[in-house]
């Protein structure tokens, strides 16, 4: 388009090769400038969590499920109840019945029972009531929580029975004879 090599005619007009038709000679209007010239403008960057609140924030986490797990094995009883008051061991007989031990299994309040077993795996037969000798306080059926006890006057020690059927559980809540 141009017809000879003049610098000052190069500046005033657009070259051919730029232009796209209905355009005027001379430059664009300086609005249309400027806004061609503005920055992209982007959000600033999310500041990232540094230092120790993550750390404080895990910690805390991690303790909490520690402890809801331990709530739910000493709700299941495989873990003892740290708030649950220690009862005395069932004392071991140091005599056998001469008859065929008949089991405790149908013990009421007043009958008297007697440990042939161990501490850890106790075997209670029906004995006779002497001075000493384990008096069966209260009986609770249907259940094999030992905290039942807990209100029962002169109550030293405890028994449970767990079977499979619920029905069939029972504790013995008992003192020593005087």
């Amino acid at each position: 388009m141009y017809t000879h090599d003049d610098p000052a005619a190069r500046s005033r007009h657009t070259p051919a090769h730029r232009r796209t038709g209905g355009e005027p000679d001379d430059e664009t209007p300086a609005v249309h400038r400027i806004t061609e010239m503005l920055p992209l403008v982007q959000a600033p960057p999310r500041p990232r969590m540094g230092g120790r609140g993550p750390t404080i924030i895990g910690l805390a986490l991690l303790g909490v499920c520690v402890i809801a797990f331990a709530a739910v094995l000493i709700a299941l009883r495989v873990l003892p109840d740290p708030f649950e008051s220690a009862t005395e061991p069932l004392p071991v007989a140091t005599v056998t019945p001469s008859a065929a031990p008949r089991t405790a299994r149908f013990a009421q309040p007043g009958d008297c029972v007697a440990n042939i077993g161990t501490e850890e795996d106790p075997d209670l037969v029906m004995s006779p009531c002497e001075p000493g000798a384990l008096q069966i306080l209260a009986r609770f059926d249907a259940t094999s929580d030992t905290r039942e006890c807990r209100d029962v006057q002169g109550y030293r020690y405890h028994y449970f029975f767990d079977s499979e059927l619920a029905g069939l559980d029972f504790v013995l809540c008992m003192g020593k004879r005087p």
